[in-house]
């Protein structure tokens, strides 16, 4: 008698699981991370937009100081739902979320403070390089001549937009 040929495929091939399939490791853990952020979204875009009413909305026509934090806000919370959602939906999940990006963190955060500090006693130029600069560190990936061109482009576009377009009275220089 002939022998059968050799299948490679397992014996469960063309079995219908019997459920959902399994979470992988760190998968819940990325679902319950959307499910924080999208919460953080929220609040902090309520907490926003219901401050932003302080300083006078106004109209359509004639906005006031607070239109754009209240949309802004608004916006925020919007995305903090959408974020929800797709955390609830249990969409496909990122790996590596389990771990806080360190440097990312710092980095971002080291260049919002340096702005802040910056701005008044530097100017707007360096102030805004500085703050680009800073924040294309928090990429593992970047290349110091990408963060040099994105911090070049960046700083134009700044000085572009808030004094030349919008004619701002901001010190370029200290």
């Amino acid at each position: 008698m002939p022998a059968e040929p050799q299948s490679s495929a397992p014996a469960t091939a063309g079995r219908v699981p019997d459920g959902p399939p399994a979470a992988a490791p760190g998968e819940q853990g990325s679902r319950h991370g959307d499910l924080v952020a999208g919460g953080l979204f929220i609040v902090l875009g309520a907490a926003f937009a219901v401050r932003a009413t302080g300083y006078g909305l106004g109209s359509w026509n004639q906005m006031g100081a607070g239109m754009f934090p209240f949309l802004l806000g608004l916006a925020t919370a919007g995305l903090g739902v959408a974020v929800v959602l797709t955390g609830v939906k249990g969409g496909e999940s990122t790996p590596g979320l389990s771990r806080l990006p360190w440097r990312g963190m710092v980095c971002v955060l080291g260049a919002v403070v340096f702005f802040a500090f910056a701005i008044r006693g530097l100017g707007l130029i360096p102030a805004a390089a500085g703050t680009v600069f800073l924040s294309c560190l928090a990429s593992p990936t970047i290349s110091l001549v990408k963060a040099l061109a994105a911090t070049v482009g960046i700083t134009a576009a700044c000085y572009l937009v808030f004094v030349l377009a919008l004619q701002l009275q901001l010190p370029l220089f200290a």
